[in-house]
């Protein structure tokens, strides 16, 4: 599940004490609220959420948030559980004594899978990755 808002520009005094009856007086920080459920497969990208470590990152695209169509959204549950269960960080892949990960994005995934393209889409016919972050 996941919140889309626009923040408020106008800041509230945080130091001023309403009572129960001023409820009614205390202005939102946030507006334009918009919820959305979309399994985690359908909304994540194929790299990290931050820096150096192996957290799943997700579209920046609200359209793609909202209607569950990240780059793995087609290629299934699956391919999502084994790119993430095996994605290798740089730090993983030398504690492994690999010189570097066998992959870092889905186009060499494919390519470190060698999966035949009956049982995938072609690389060339891939979704676009969002490099949005």
């Amino acid at each position: 599940m996941g919140v889309i808002y626009t923040r408020v520009e106008v800041r509230p005094d945080e130091f001023k004490i309403y009572t129960v009856d001023e409820l009614e007086q205390i202005h939102s920080v946030v507006k334009d609220l918009k919820f959305f459920v979309q399994p985690k497969y359908r909304i994540a990208i194929d790299r990290p959420g931050s820096g150096n470590t192996k957290n799943i990152g997700a579209t920046s695209k609200v359209a793609a948030l909202v209607n569950g169509a990240g780059p793995f959204a087609e290629l299934g549950e699956e391919v999502f559980d084994d790119y993430w269960t095996y994605y290798l960080t740089s730090d993983m892949a030398r504690k492994a004594e690999l010189p570097k990960p066998p992959y870092n994005n889905l186009k060499s995934y494919f390519a470190f899978k060698t999966v035949p393209t009956s049982n995938a889409h072609s690389i060339e016919a891939m979704p676009a990755v969002d490099n949005e972050q």
